[in-house]
């Protein structure tokens, strides 16, 4: 399999997950009002929007999610989904090597005593679905603490499963 491909693979099981929470959350008032669980979905929603940005070399806009609700946040979320596939579908595997700037680098090169290299398009893509992943461990997590079942959101799941699409809950009227 090929990077392009794996990246693909990654990008709709991210998409899939993120759905099967929403799920979750979706009409249990307790998870919906939650700060400790919206907090950590407006940051996971953010990153992945904001590295969209930076992949199409637009603005960022840091505190775009800092206080949107679960059903605007669901909306976000679904909508930066379909942009980020949309972008993904547009990549040859040539692209993946180009160099990808952070604004932030020379923030974090302070915070760690060091430059920070560039890395390239297909590492930032990667990052992302890491990154989504691991925040959804600790949204699981959270769901658990409030007394729901978490879905198995493990990329293995979503295979095993037939690499549905994702099922994103309908956004109350």
């Amino acid at each position: 399999m090929d990077a392009l491909t794996i990246l693909e693979e990654l990008t709709r099981h991210m998409e899939w997950a993120d759905s099967l929470v929403f799920l979750a959350i979706r009409g249990n008032p307790g998870a919906e009002q939650d700060e400790v669980l919206l907090g950590r979905l407006r940051h996971i929603h953010l990153v992945q929007k904001v590295f969209l940005d930076v992949w199409g070399n637009q603005p960022i806009s840091p505190q775009e999610t800092e206080a949107l609700s679960a059903s605007e946040l669901l909306g976000f979320a679904k909508s930066v989904h379909g942009k980020i596939q949309q972008f993904q579908g547009s990549l040859s595997a040539g692209d993946l090597d180009k160099k990808t700037p952070l604004p932030w680098a020379r923030q974090v090169s302070a915070q760690l005593g060091f430059e920070m290299a560039d890395p390239s398009l297909g590492q930032t893509m990667l990052q992302v679905s890491a990154h989504s992943s691991y925040h959804r461990g600790q949204v699981n997590a959270r769901l658990r603490d409030l007394g729901l079942v978490p879905p198995l959101t493990d990329y293995i799941a979503w295979v095993w499963s037939g690499r549905p699409s994702p099922t994103w809950p309908a956004r109350p009227a």
